[in-house]
């Protein structure tokens, strides 16, 4: 962990580069005064930033850059939109780079009991805990935001809720993430 110094954090940030394949930071990418992480990228190497922000909820304010051939990431400090702008765009990345094939993902058929509101336009990804139910399983939605690390405890998996949707209805049949080890 580096404090919000730009001088310090550019340093760190030069040194890992040049060590290293890629570069992946979490935290800095909002726009608040304090988050200089996604500043500081632009003066690493050409192109710089090609994307800073996304179609994702959580994980809006990803920042994506190649500087002089090497990818660089920028997550949002968020632990839970860090880990869906992760799990979602950086993992297939860095398997490709690997030479690794797609991941497989353990998934499960659940019905969501109730409407689930999302905002049009972007790909929302919800946190759902499961049910046994009496005719099948149940995903209950955790109801917790993009800052509660606790969602992941509460959490069995999530479902994905498409950018083109405003919500999701009540007795949908859905596909649902595990979360698993």
């Amino acid at each position: 962990a580096y404090p919000d110094d730009e001088a310090k954090l550019e340093a760190a940030m030069r040194e890992a580069l040049a060590a290293h394949e890629v570069l992946i930071l979490s935290g800095g990418t909002s726009k608040g005064a304090g988050d200089v992480s996604h500043r500081i990228v632009n003066r690493l190497g050409a192109p710089g930033i090609v994307a800073h922000g996304v179609a994702l909820k959580p994980g809006k304010p990803l920042c994506l850059a190649v500087c002089d051939g090497k990818p660089v990431v920028v997550l949002p400090g968020f632990p839970t939109s860090a880990m869906f702008t992760f799990h979602d765009m950086i993992v297939p990345v860095l398997r490709r780079m690997a030479g690794l094939p797609p991941r497989s993902e353990a998934k499960v058929a659940a019905k969501v009991p109730l409407r689930i509101r999302s905002e049009l336009g972007r790909t929302e990804f919800v946190m759902v805990s499961l049910v046994e139910g009496e005719q099948g399983l149940v995903a209950y939605p955790t109801g917790k935001g993009s800052g509660a690390i606790t969602s992941f405890a509460q959490a069995d998996g999530f479902i994905s809720i498409e950018a083109l949707a405003d919500n999701m209805p009540a007795g949908s049949e859905t596909s649902v993430t595990l979360f698993t080890p």
